[in-house]
This record gives C-alpha cells, structure tokens and sequence, in this order.
C-alpha cells in the first residue's frame, strides 16, 4: 500500500538522498518532496484513466445557459480533474441484463456514449438527472496500484536529482526510467479496461432484442 512518505522515500533512494521520516520534517530531502510531491500526484491522474481514480456521483442542476444545444446544465463536481462518461439517472438504468451476446457493456453504450460538454464549470448534456464518471484531481496514495506507485516515484526522483544532487546526467536517467515507468503503468492500467470500440447495430436491430424499450 502505497503511501506519501513511501513515495517520497522510494523516488529519494533512486538519486541516493536520505530518506524522511515525515514531509513536514527540517530536512533538504523533505523539504524539496513536499515541493514537488503535489504536482507530480496531479500529474500521474492525467496520463490515463486510472479505475482506483474514477467516481460516479448524481450531478447538481443549474440554470441552463444553453438552451440553443443542450436541455440540462449540471455543476462540475468540485474534484473532478476529467469528465470520463455522462450516465443515465438511477431510475432509467435496467435491472436485468444478457450475461453474453452482441451487446456492449455497459448497456447505455450500444448507441455510443451519451453526449456531453465540459465548460465553463458545467456539464451540459440532454441527460435527465445525470450521472458523472469522472477522474479526481486528488487521490489519497493509499488506492494507487503498483506500477503507478513506481511511476510516480521515478517522476519524483526525476524532479529532486537537480535540487539535492545538482547532476543533470542523474536527472537524465531519471527522466528514461520514469517514462519507461509511466508507459508500463498506462499500459497495465488499460489492458485491465481496454477500451471497446462500439460497432454500428440499427435501431430496428436493438429493438429486435429489446434495447429499445426504456427510451435510452
């Protein structure tokens, strides 16, 4: 289980610095983690979605501002860093489902993924009482998978070779591990949940199978 001062310490032994006891503590080690530490955890939320970084919460309504293209107006849930799908309300989601078949999953798909806008603090979609699936901006360390855990590390280290090692030949290193690092994670991360690419089926086709009937 990864944690901050796990990281920190991990990315520090790469460059050989001394470890930390705690981020808050008087030292050159701990001082230039704790400068660094945030950005690079904000950073490693953006390369993928990462499924230990993914919520889903019922979206709050605003006065839409947009009536020309979109029927609803949401606000932008407050730790959201990208919005990922818009889903469909509780109430309209089914309650029985195929186990196999021609069908996608999840089931709101089988058209392609419900339309959606992220501006200007909103969401705007054609969505009733809609659901986001998003990724946070902020993690707690403790959900962060292995691989991305190593990531970050070697980010890190990357980042305290020139202020606690003044080499910028260590730094390069660390800048090839870390990359090397970050591919090997989004590519673990995504061969758990590839992404599916939704092949056309009619609407006479769904409806055939009975996809049609709750008006999604």
């Amino acid at each position: 289980m990864a944690t901050q001062v796990g990281i920190c310490n991990e990315a520090l032994s790469e460059i050989a610095a001394d470890p930390i006891n705690s981020i808050d503590e008087k030292s050159s080690s701990a001082f230039y983690c704790g400068m660094h530490y945030d950005s690079v955890l904000a950073e490693v939320l953006t390369w993928t979605d990462w499924d230990w970084a993914i919520r889903r919460t019922t979206l709050a309504g605003q006065i839409n501002d947009r009536k020309g293209e979109w029927l609803y107006r949401y606000a932008r849930p407050t730790d959201m860093a990208d919005a990922i799908r818009v889903l469909p309300s509780v109430d309209r989601q089914v309650e029985s489902l195929p186990m196999v078949g021609p069908y996608s999953f999840p089931r709101w798909d089988a058209l392609g993924r419900l339309p959606f806008a992220a501006a200007s603090g909103s969401i705007y979609t054609n969505v009733a009482t809609a659901i986001i699936e998003y990724q946070v901006n902020v993690v707690d360390p403790a959900v962060i998978d292995t691989l991305a855990a190593r990531a970050a590390a070697l980010e890190l280290a990357s980042r305290l070779a020139m202020p606690l090692k003044k080499s910028r030949n260590l730094k390069g290193d660390m800048v090839k591990l870390a990359e090397v690092a970050k591919q090997r994670a989004i590519a673990e991360s995504e061969n758990r949940h590839p992404r599916r690419q939704v092949d056309y089926v009619s609407e006479v086709e769904y409806a055939r199978m009975g996809l049609m009937s709750d008006g999604l």
